[in-house]
């Protein structure tokens, strides 16, 4: 038929070889961690998606903020020292429940639209892998949370340089804090990533994703707490108490914190059973011959 009959012309249904660039399986999985990221944090969505997770980025670094507005305008009548009034061990404890929401609301975005959309077939008919794609999806969870695990801490750690008379000889006397630093913020993404993931490979549902997640992290602490009280306060329920374990296990990491029940040990046992449960049940749920 011809073009001026209104129908559709078909002029070459030949193959045509792929002649870019090969990057290899590992740019497939940087592609998928950037733009899952990308869509957690509501980028290609409607503003109310892209409102909640900033707002909770700001809420995490606040306090850093206001510790040091308060020191920028008033150092000379408060004679405030930041190390004291903000102590890097307490800071994750502070924002414990903007990081817990944080990570509740980025990370089924990146499983359950997958499953209910069916698009997880499209995804392994490509070179993409099971793990591959695990891969990608692990990194798009991690890394956005270190917005509130992470940058907080590094803000106050650079405002008290600034604001220090003797920057070097306060870096010199403190560098230890921040590989520290760096530590506790991994720690957490990892914890609050990895469970996130965990939960949301269960249901294609998001609202599902969401309470799933945060009822297996709360109700183990209000039980731990309940059994805490029955049996005079020992340290072991503590280990049970999951939605802060991982803050009481970087918060070990610091000097000064032997107030804190439990060896660092005993925290990083617990979680490591939790982190690997978590990515025990991502490998089952994403093994070949698991319908997608």
């Amino acid at each position: 038929m011809s073009p001026a009959s209104g129908d559709a012309e078909i002029r070459d249904v030949r193959y045509s070889r792929y002649d870019g660039e090969r990057r290899g399986a590992m740019s497939g999985v940087v592609s998928l961690a950037r733009w899952g990221a990308l869509r957690s944090l509501g980028a290609r969505r409607g503003w109310k998606a892209k409102a909640v997770p900033i707002t909770l980025a700001l809420l995490a670094i606040a306090p850093a903020i206001i510790v040091l507005g308060v020191r920028a305008l008033f150092a000379d009548q408060s004679g405030i020292d930041l190390s004291d009034a903000l102590p890097f061990s307490d800071y994750q404890a502070i924002i414990g429940i903007v990081i817990l929401l944080f990570a509740g609301i980025t990370t089924p975005e990146l499983l359950c639209p997958d499953r209910r959309d069916g698009t997880l077939s499209l995804y392994f008919s490509t070179a993409v892998s099971r793990r591959e794609y695990l891969a990608g999806r692990i990194l798009a969870a991690v890394v956005p949370l270190l917005l509130v695990t992470l940058v907080p801490l590094l803000v106050l750690y650079g405002g008290i340089l600034v604001f220090e008379l003797h920057p070097v000889a306060y870096l010199q006397e403190n560098w230890a804090q921040l590989p520290r630093i760096i530590a506790a913020g991994l720690i957490l993404a990892v914890y609050y990533g990895l469970v996130g993931l965990a939960v949301a490979s269960l249901t294609g549902r998001r609202a599902f994703a969401i309470g799933g997640y945060l009822l297996v992290l709360i109700a183990p602490t209000l039980v731990a707490g309940l059994i805490g009280e029955a049996l005079g306060d020992p340290d072991w329920p503590y280990l049970l108490q999951l939605s802060v374990l991982p803050i009481n296990f970087a918060a070990s990491l610091f000097p000064g914190t032997e107030e804190i029940p439990n060896s660092t040990a005993a925290w990083a046992g617990a979680y490591l059973v939790v982190v690997g449960l978590a990515a025990a049940l991502l490998l089952r749920r994403y093994r070949p011959g698991v319908e997608a």
